[in-house]
Parts: structure tokens; sequence; C-alpha cells
């Protein structure tokens, strides 16, 4: 059991001034206030949950694995804390609580969200535009939340556009291109994104343009069928692309790196299968979503030695609930603190973001605490530390003011 150092609490009630600060959430999704107000109140704990989520996020419609993901609720560490937290936030029992909530956001679903963020200090957003589909209007997602909203553009829905056009490879590649091009110009969209992960795994070669031409051809004949052959050449061709297009207009690339909904490529999706991609492209901001996790070691070795190689931290962050505390003191141990991003990965209710923000503070102060008591820090450089992680590093990454 692990137990900490004598002398840590004192040190977490003085770093009681973490709850304050300001929080960038690095990665998050859409949503529609409509749509968070016509759900079903009677299963919205369960889309709190990572299972749940994911559930949702792939499209999954079997009854009976839903009722299973139910009766999980009362052995899940997240989702008990959560309703309790939330309860006390609201003001009601915990026996209350999803007729008290339903009844909030019915009354006012849009004062309802904004002070979710008001209340945990969250200041901005960047958001993958790739789930859902078709994407929220950005508009009107960025009134839904009341703060500033920017945009990780995601490559994998483009190119199901195009295909749907059935363009020769020319044109295919051009088209691409303006995507990439029209993307960067809009000052909102802080980022490339990449889910190559889901589709053909993070091993990316680097075919030439004639291999992709060939491979997208025989790609196109399949009816485009997802396989480790002619898919993967064209798609990583393409990945090449899209880092090359960052690079020109200043952008950063976030890549889905680790574990994911069931849909991800697991086998193929470990941080290590990234290195040579990320060592080709040493000068470039490479944000790697979800910091491998479940492989948290390797993308924090990586990032320890690759300068431009960044961690974002949601997916474990909330849902790794209690193990949390060991997986950030294993990354702010290896990785220069400047180099860590807090996300939420909100993909379904809005209150994941006011959870996730929670549970990063309350990590934060747990952790550093223990590393100013065992003289690593002191408490003035693990507040520093701190306001970096929660929301100054992303905002510094991304150019945003």
């Amino acid at each position: 059991m692990r137990s900490e150092p004598a002398g840590t609490a004192k040190y977490v009630a003085a770093l009681a001034e973490i709850g304050q600060f300001p929080v960038v959430d690095n990665h998050c999704h859409g949503f529609c206030l409509d749509d968070i107000v016509t759900r079903d109140p009677e299963t919205w704990e369960d889309r709190l949950t990572m299972m749940g989520m994911c559930f949702q996020s792939s499209g999954q419609t079997d009854e009976a694995l839903a009722r299973q993901i139910g009766s999980m609720r009362e052995s899940t560490v997240f989702l008990l804390a959560a309703r309790r937290w939330l309860a006390e936030y609201l003001g009601v029992s915990e026996e209350d609580l999803t007729t008290g909530r339903h009844r909030r956001i019915g009354l006012d679903p849009l004062r309802y969200v904004h002070a979710l963020l008001r209340d945990e200090r969250i200041t901005a957003l960047i958001t993958d535009d790739g789930y859902p589909q078709p994407p929220v209007d950005r508009k009107g997602f960025a009134e839904a939340v009341g703060v500033p909203v920017y945009w990780a553009s995601r490559i994998e829905p483009w190119i199901v556009t195009l295909q749907r056009e059935e363009l020769r490879f020319d044109d295919f590649e051009a088209a691409f291109g303006e995507r990439l091009t029209e993307s960067a110009a809009d000052p909102r969209t802080v980022a490339f994104k990449s889910i190559i992960a889901y589709r053909t795994g993070l091993d990316v070669g680097f075919p030439s343009r004639s291999e992709a031409r060939e491979a997208y051809e025989a790609w196109r004949t399949s009816g485009w069928e997802e396989s480790r052959g002619p898919a993967k050449t064209v798609r990583d061709y393409l990945l090449t692309l899209t880092l090359a297009a960052a690079q020109e207009h200043c952008r950063t690339v976030h890549i889905h790196c680790g574990g994911g909904d069931p849909d991800v490529q697991l086998q193929y999706a470990r941080p290590a299968s990234l290195y040579a991609l990320l060592h080709r492209h040493k000068h470039l901001p490479v944000v790697l979503i979800h910091s491998g996790w479940p492989w948290l070691a390797e993308a924090a070795y990586m990032a320890s030695i690759l300068p431009n190689v960044y961690l974002d931290l949601s997916e474990f962050l909330p849902w790794a609930s209690l193990a949390g505390d060991r997986e950030v003191e294993r990354l702010v141990g290896m990785v220069p603190a400047s180099k860590l991003l807090y996300g939420s990965d909100e993909a379904s209710e809005p209150e994941v973001l006011w959870l996730g923000a929670r549970v990063m503070r309350g990590i934060l102060r747990r952790v550093l605490a223990g590393a100013v008591v065992q003289d690593w820090l002191t408490l003035a450089q693990a507040l520093r530390l701190a306001r970096g992680i929660l929301g100054e590093n992303t905002r510094s990454l991304h150019g945003i003011a």
C-alpha cells in the first residue's frame, strides 16, 4: 500500500491556492445544448464513466451491453465520487441528483453549463472537431460553454468526405491540401489532429508520393476497405502531408496515442510505435493525446528526450480515479512539467469538464505536496508547475492569449 511521506497533509493545505488557478482544457469535444436536454436522464450517470462514454462515442446500440454498463455504476470509484461531488455542488442529496440535475438543465441549460465552467475557473477549451459527426456548430458551442473555444481540426473526416467524391489521386491530394490550408487560415484553429491509431495504427511509415498514388488506386478499387495494406500507405502519406502543413503554418499537431474506445487498433496504438515519426520531425510540436495511456512510461520517456513532444493528460484523468496520483507523479518526475497539458476528454456530458478540472486540482495538490516534503520542490516551485499544467502550458504551446 502506497503511504504518504510524513508532513504531506500540511503542504496539501499550503497548496490550496491551486484551487484558484485558471484552467485551459487541452482536449475535449463539442456538444449541442438541445442534445444534452433531450438525452435519457436515467442513463446520464453511465455517460459520465469512461465505459459509458466510449459506448456512446463508438456508436454502440446493443441494449444488453448498455444494461451491463449501468449495472456497474455502484462499483465504479469515479462514478461514486462524481455523484457525491455533483450532489454537493447542486445542493441536493445523492438520491435526488438525477432529478435535480435534469430539472436544473431543463430550466436554463445555458446558465447551467456556464456555471459549471465558472465554478472550476475553466477559461478556454481546445475542442476536437472530429467527434461528434456531423460537427457541432462552432459558434453555437462557444455560446453554450461561455468561454473562448479553439479547435483541433481532425483530418480523418476530410478523408471520408473526399472518398465519396471518387477523385483521382492528384485531385484527392490537392483537395486534402486545400483543407489543411483553409483550416490553418482560421485563427481559432490552433492544431491539426489525427486519430490514425483508430484506423491503421501508429507505426507510421514514410511512403513516397508514387507509392501513395499506387496504394490509393488499390484502396479505391477495394471500395475503401480499411487494411494494413493500401489504406495504411495512403493514411501514412496524408499524415506526413499534415505534419508538413503544420510546420508551414506554425500549428501544433495532436495525435491520439494509446487506448480509446473499442474501435481503436490497440495492438498498434503504443507510443513507441510513433517514435520514428516524431524523431524525423523533431522541430515540430506534437501533442500525444492521452499520453499514450495505458503505456504512460513509454510516452514519458519519449517526451523526456524529444524537445517538441508534449503530453496531454486526458483520459486517464479523470477516469483512472485514485490511480491518477501515481500516474501524474510519474509524469511530473520524468518529464519537464512545461510539457504536461491538462485535458478532460469530455465527449458526453458537460459535467465531465467540471469533474476533470476538480480531479486534476486535487491530484496536483497531493502529488506536489509530496514533492515538497521529499525536498524535490519548494512550495513556490510547486505552485508554478501546477499553474502551468492547469492552463499556462497549453496557452503557450498553442499561442492562445
